[in-house]
């Protein structure tokens, strides 16, 4: 393999890394009397920097849970499906999510409680 296609590889592959899209979190805690219901979630997804070192990702705090998912406990372990573009100012009517964030992990929603 050439060198220009290794480095190809590598802008490929540091891309894909900042894109999110689906992964498994574990409820912190759950507020149920929020519109909509949210938790606090922490990733359970590790990340890998540079150098190989995993570290967690941060707790990401007022995640909207959809409706068929039901009440949460601390220790849950939901699927949460990150939104293609910012969340902040969600609401019933269209909304123009701005370019402030694309695929970001703050931009998560609970769709599923997995029986473990």
């Amino acid at each position: 393999m050439s060198s220009e296609s290794r480095f190809v590889e590598n802008v490929i592959k540091n891309i894909m890394l900042q894109v999110h899209t689906n992964q498994p979190a574990r409820v912190i805690k759950y507020f149920p009397d929020t519109k909509p219901p949210s938790a606090d979630i922490e990733y359970l997804f590790m990340a890998k920097d540079k150098q190989g070192n995993l570290s967690k990702h941060a707790m990401v705090e007022s995640v909207p849970v959809v409706r068929h998912v039901g009440p949460l406990v601390k220790g849950d372990v939901v699927w949460v499906e990150i939104a293609e573009r910012a969340m902040d100012d969600f609401q019933k009517v269209p909304f123009d999510p701005g370019m402030r964030r694309m695929f970001n992990l703050n931009d998560g929603v609970i769709t599923g409680v997995f029986d473990l």
